[in-house]
């Protein structure tokens, strides 16, 4: 079973096509969904470090206005000192024309601890901050941005931006930017018509594919038709064993055999090369053919297995439990079908039972499956004794197959073997 399976997978044209509609394909789709995505990631995240980057530069210009209009102010709130009244009122009017001058809708200062030391809001100043954006900003001193949603519907960023002086950290700047959305125009102006001629490329790759891929899964299928029936024709020509072996067996080597016992059928037609003389070709073919014809759909209808057909005569290995009795029952079948198709020529036929070699012999440029062994040779000396519509048998495979109407036995001699073999003919 599995190497039939084997077989039939090895048989099975390549599901290109298949694969590629429900792999290449979807993958494809998967990576233009993915680019365009991507875009967005792009536009959002560039446009955040343009704001990013920017509210840097505003805070180090803020800082650096403040340290030189109100030095004294800005250090004391710098070093996180209580400052006046009026100090405060100072640093709201410097604030807030730095505010006007970036075009922010709010400004705070906190130092490292969250402590509100200015606010656009005045309310909040001295007051603690716990946000988690604020301390990851004291932590790890990059600034980072937050976008909202405010209720009339327009958007801000939220930049908050660490301050140093002397290679300390200082303060923290949060800095409210409108988004009109400006930045992320000009940021998708410049990578959508990229990112549009890639899909375009892409779309068209696919395009292309589809007939290509049909095409080449057309070929792969006409191929493997072609392979598969001509392995079917190969078939014809060996017995079923020989394909056996040969699917047993691997490529590289030279001989693949074991020594089995079996019960073989030779036939052979009498007469043949009188009546091939003086007829046409195509007449004998046809005759020829329509007896082993008979004979070849005998021998499968008993589980015997054809090993060759050399002219006009053919050799049967029956195996396995009861190959004594199916012989046998082949043969007479064979003889009774023969007889009533009143054909001109007839059969004589031989079987035998023994042991024998089954394998492959040759070279590793040509091969051959068959049986050899003394029971072949004395198989076909059977046959060759039997006359027109008889059939010849050991006593020892008669007995065994419990099949009656044979004649008396009696002894034969074979050449080159020293005993003769005792036998029964049927006719």
């Amino acid at each position: 079973m599995e190497e039939k399976t084997n077989l039939e997978e090895l048989e099975t044209p390549y599901p290109l096509a298949r694969k590629f509609y429900l792999r290449l394909l979807p993958s494809l789709i998967l990576l233009l969904v993915g680019l365009v995505v991507l875009v967005g990631f792009v536009v959002r995240d560039g446009t955040q470090n343009i704001h990013l980057e920017r509210a840097t530069r505003t805070a180090e210009n803020i800082a650096n206005d403040l340290s030189q209009r109100v030095p004294n102010s800005w250090k004391r709130l710098m070093n996180g000192e209580k400052l006046s009244n009026r100090e405060l009122l100072v640093l709201e009017k410097e604030f807030s024309k730095e505010r006007i001058e970036y075009r922010l809708t709010g400004l705070k200062v906190y130092d490292i601890n969250g402590r509100v030391l200015f606010s656009h809001l005045s309310k909040e100043i001295g007051k603690i901050e716990k946000g988690a954006a604020l301390r990851a900003v004291v932590s790890s001193r990059t600034p980072s941005a937050l976008r909202h949603l405010q209720e009339d519907g327009s958007v801000v960023y939220e930049l908050y931006v660490p301050y140093e002086e002397a290679g300390r950290l200082a303060a923290v700047f949060e800095l409210y930017e409108p988004d009109n959305g400006a930045l992320q125009t000009t940021i998708r102006d410049m990578v959508v018509p990229v990112v549009s001629i890639l899909m375009v490329l892409f779309i068209i790759l696919i395009l292309l594919f589809v007939p290509v891929v049909k095409r080449a899964q057309s070929e792969i299928n006409d191929r493997t038709n072609q392979v598969i029936g001509f392995r079917r024709r190969l078939e014809k020509l060996l017995s079923s064993s020989a394909i056996e072996t040969m699917k047993q067996s691997d490529s590289s080597e030279r001989s693949v055999s074991k020594r089995t016992n079996t019960t073989l059928l030779y036939s052979d037609i009498r007469n043949f090369t009188p009546f091939c003389e003086g007829r046409a070709p195509d007449k004998v073919i046809d005759t020829l053919n329509t007896i082993i014809d008979v004979q070849v759909n005998e021998i499968k209808a008993q589980g015997g297995d054809v090993d060759k057909i050399i002219g006009d005569a053919v050799l049967a290995r029956f195996d396995s439990e009861g190959r004594e009795h199916r012989a046998l029952k082949a043969a007479i079948a064979i003889q009774e079908k023969l007889a009533t198709l009143e054909l001109p020529l007839k059969i004589g036929i031989g079987i035998y039972s023994g042991p024998v070699v089954v394998g492959l012999l040759g070279t590793k440029d040509r091969m051959d499956h068959t049986v050899i062994g003394d029971s072949v040779n004395v198989a076909a000396r059977l046959c060759s004794i039997a006359k027109a519509q008889q059939i010849v048998t050991d006593v020892d495979t008669l007995k065994i197959s419990k099949i009656t109407g044979f004649g008396v036995p009696h002894q034969i001699s074979i050449k080159g073997r020293k005993h003769t073999v005792d036998v029964q003919v049927w006719e």
